[in-house]
């Protein structure tokens, strides 16, 4: 089915046409624009025009994935209803209940649950009812995962192993260089790959204390992150190795990570969170890692577990990487908590291992 947009989207929802989102993602979203027709199911033309203004506004406000999230799951929720003729704001719960088990088949628990909590929120800014809420999605999504005991996809962390074996073995090339001042300073900072390209060369500066780092985050939770300005410590090595791609690059000012092209060029834009990506996995190929394993967070990942290793507290973990709440710095190192675990520290303080020797002699004696 063809709609036709007979008024310019900016007129329709009352933003100035220099406001629009210039990303893709908006684009994509044509198809559903406010159209004449909607006028003919109740309510979904203002619920459109409310939600279209907020999507409008909100570019810029919200970080770009996020922002590429929310666009692709109301993408693929509308044009699964429209297939279907049914009406997308508001929609029913039977209509989400069904669209809930028909991505079961194909999607993982946590994508799914990420679809609802979208249409949740579109239709809490369009001030609909909530259909997500109703008992009978509720139920859907638990019969099809009650027996579900997978975990979410979760890159692997790039720890400090890796790194001293494979940094050591780049080589010299441009990209190579590059590659390394990049990992050490997303391990030493704990950056996510998004937060990459707003580094600059003037962010890095130094006080009797040592070398910091200026790291604009991407993530505002809360008002306690309102203040979206961190300072990260570098290690001096880490420094260096900022100062030979900025010397090898010719970069005196402007964005710190740089794209190169196969020709060794160095490019004036940013380095893109896929450009990233594949910088880790280069990396992690090179320590004898499945690159696929790894994505633009391992590096953060990996400080954190190996913080954790040492011993250092959550508190401390959880400053240095910016988390307001201890869940996903615990969930990084859920795999090394039960050797720090208190049952763990008890058992070595009790010398159980002298136990176990002292058992094993007596076994031998019985036989």
């Amino acid at each position: 089915m063809t709609t036709i947009l007979l008024t310019p989207i900016h007129q329709v929802i009352g933003i100035p046409l220099t406001q629009l989102p210039t990303t893709s993602a908006w684009e994509r979203l044509s198809p559903h624009w406010p159209t004449p027709e909607d006028h003919g199911l109740p309510g979904q033309w203002e619920a459109k025009v409310r939600l279209f203004q907020y999507l409008a506004k909100a570019w810029g406000a919200i970080s770009d994935d996020s922002y590429r999230a929310t666009c692709s799951d109301l993408r693929l929720f509308w044009d699964w209803c429209r297939s279907r003729h049914l009406s997308v704001l508001p929609t029913t719960p039977e209509a989400v209940a069904d669209f809930l088990i028909d991505q079961t088949e194909i999607k993982a628990k946590s994508t799914v649950r990420r679809y609802l909590a979208t249409i949740a929120k579109a239709h809490k800014i369009a001030g609909l009812e909530n259909p997500v809420s109703h008992v009978d999605v509720t139920l859907a999504f638990e019969r099809h995962y009650r027996d579900d005991t997978s975990e979410p996809e979760q890159s692997e962390g790039l720890r400090w192993d890796h790194l001293q074996v494979t940094l050591g073995i780049l080589g010299e090339s441009t990209r190579a260089l590059r590659d390394n001042a990049l990992i050490r300073v997303m391990y030493d900072c704990l950056l996510r790959a998004s937060e990459v390209r707003r580094l600059t060369l003037k962010s890095l500066s130094q006080d009797e204390n040592g070398y910091r780092l200026q790291v604009v985050r991407v993530k505002k939770r809360s008002t306690a992150q309102q203040g979206v300005i961190k300072y990260k410590y570098v290690h001096e090595t880490t420094v260096a190795a900022i100062e030979a791609w900025c010397a090898i690059a010719g970069i005196k000012d402007g964005a710190l990570f740089r794209g190169v092209a196969k020709n060794g060029q160095v490019l004036e834009d940013p380095l893109s969170a896929k450009g990233v990506n594949r910088a880790v996995q280069r990396v992690a190929k090179a320590a004898g890692q499945d690159p696929g394993d790894y994505s633009g967070h391992a590096c953060r990942i990996g400080a954190c577990q190996d913080m954790l290793a040492a011993g250092i507290d959550i508190g401390r973990v959880m400053l240095a990487g910016d988390w307001e709440r201890p869940e996903m710095p615990a969930y990084y190192g859920r795999k090394l908590v039960p050797d720090q675990s208190g049952v763990a520290e008890l058992s070595r303080s009790q010398e159980r291992n002298n136990d176990l020797l002292a058992c094993e002699n007596n076994a031998k004696l019985r036989l």
